[in-house]
C-alpha cells in the first residue's frame, strides 16, 4: 500500500493527513505530488513546469518519466507529499 493512503471509504481510499492542492500556481518545479482520480491513487509525479497562472501544469510520472500535462479543469485532484 502507498505510504499516504488511508482510510477505505465505500470502496474508495482517502489520503490521509494532507489537504488537497486548490492553487495550482502555488506549486514548484521539483515538488512531488500524488495525483488522483475518481477517489483512487493513480500516481506520484514531480512538477515540472506550470502556467503562470496555475491552469497548465506538466508533470512528470515518478519511475516511469512519462512528462504528463494537465489543465485545471481535468478530473484528478493533486495531494503534496
Amino acid at each position: 500500500m502507498h505510504k499516504s493512503l488511508g482510510i477505505i471509504a465505500k470502496g474508495r481510499c482517502i489520503p490521509r493527513g494532507e489537504n488537497p492542492v486548490r492553487e495550482w500556481a502555488s506549486l514548484q518545479h521539483g515538488d512531488l505530488v500524488e495525483v488522483w482520480s475518481n477517489d483512487s491513487f493513480r500516481f506520484t509525479a514531480y512538477v515540472d513546469d506550470r502556467a503562470d497562472d496555475g491552469r497548465l501544469l506538466w508533470l512528470i510520472e515518478n519511475g516511469a518519466g512519462s512528462r504528463r500535462l494537465f489543465i485545471q479543469e481535468d478530473p484528478v485532484t493533486l495531494y503534496p507529499i
